[in-house]
């Protein structure tokens, strides 16, 4: 019996339910009294977004992460992942102006522990929403992570994304899925992250997909390794994904492109926090797990799939997908 423990905490609340009639003078001048700054989830009680006019304002969706409202029937999820935890934060706006936000918070102790083979699970979890259109994104001029290489991190985007299209395994499965994407140059524009009340957080969509590196909050072994803000929209009740950005963190831990040559990541040399590196392509293919509508799993015995967030030091084992990430893909794309 493992003793490696996971454990999900899902929050859902709700902001405007109704309309209450006001006076029209009281309408005119100001219909919700809403205060300044980022929003609490009373502040609309029993209004909608559009009634109180707090479309574009910042919401805290929980533990004081603040999400733009979006546009009606849009909405907006942002991921982060730390070596050992992941949690993921929603805010969805709906054609009628009612705004609901969520967190998921998943936790394991001991993500280097062993446990089932990848192939032996069947596990997936999915969003409600997937691209209809070929995710086509670019990587911000000087990109580069770990040695200077914009060329090495841009390969590590391209296999990133062919670890997903294509449903790359070693479990004999065909991965080949109706999922599409890829790398499609360079841009001068970052990912499209902003702040808010002191804290960095997903912007409104602005249609272009960006993958960076930058600074993230927090300190070492507190910092998230990632961030991935996704947005979607639902028209005529298709949910589509339209847009979404990948952050690594530059600031706060080291990376790799291949921890099997990696002297820092030599398993003969005593431990050390100066060697341990992070691999590039296994944390950038569980982001783009979520680009295309994974959801992280929280079973200790899904340790070893790709969307489980335990990110083991010098290891390249979040590059293969396991049996349940392909299934999932299946699930949402269908084959070709």
């Amino acid at each position: 019996m493992k003793s490696t423990r996971a454990v999900t905490i899902l929050i859902s609340l709700t902001l405007g339910v109704g309309s209450i009639p006001q006076p029209a003078a009281a309408v005119a001048t100001d219909p919700c009294g809403l205060p300044r700054g980022v929003l609490r989830v009373s502040d609309l009680a029993s209004r909608t977004a559009i009634e109180c006019g707090a479309v574009g304002r910042f919401v805290d969706a929980g533990d004081g992460v603040p999400l733009q409202v979006q546009q009606p029937g849009s909405s907006v999820t942002l991921d982060m992942l730390y070596p050992n935890e992941a949690r993921t934060y929603s805010l969805t706006t709906d054609a009628g102006g009612v705004v609901t936000t969520g967190v998921q918070v998943v936790r394991d102790r001991f993500p280097d522990l062993p446990g089932p083979g990848a192939c032996e699970r069947d596990s997936y979890l999915l969003r409600p929403y997937k691209w209809y259109r070929p995710w086509l994104f670019r990587t911000t001029k000087g990109t580069a992570l770990t040695n200077g290489s914009q060329a090495d991190f841009d390969a590590a985007a391209r296999r990133s994304t062919a670890n997903m299209t294509r449903g790359r395994n070693t479990c004999g499965m065909r991965g080949d899925t109706a999922a599409s994407g890829g790398l499609v140059g360079h841009t001068a524009v970052r990912g499209n992250f902003v702040y808010a009340d002191g804290q960095t957080t997903c912007g409104n969509s602005d249609g272009h997909n960006v993958i960076d590196a930058g600074d993230l909050p927090g300190g070492f072994l507190d910092a998230t390794l990632a961030w991935t803000c996704t947005w979607a929209e639902t028209r005529h009740g298709v949910t589509q994904a339209v847009s979404a950005d990948i952050r690594m963190n530059s600031g706060d831990y080291k990376w790799t492109y291949d921890p099997s040559r990696d002297a820092a990541c030599d398993p003969a040399q005593p431990p050390d926090p100066d060697r341990w590196r992070y691999d590039v392509e296994s944390v950038l293919t569980h982001e783009m797990g979520h680009v295309y509508g994974l959801v992280n799993l929280s079973a200790a015995e899904d340790i070893n799939l790709t969307m489980y967030p335990g990110v083991r030091r010098c290891t390249a084992h979040m590059r293969t997908l396991g049996r349940g990430d392909v299934l999932g893909l299946r699930a949402l794309y269908g084959r070709r």
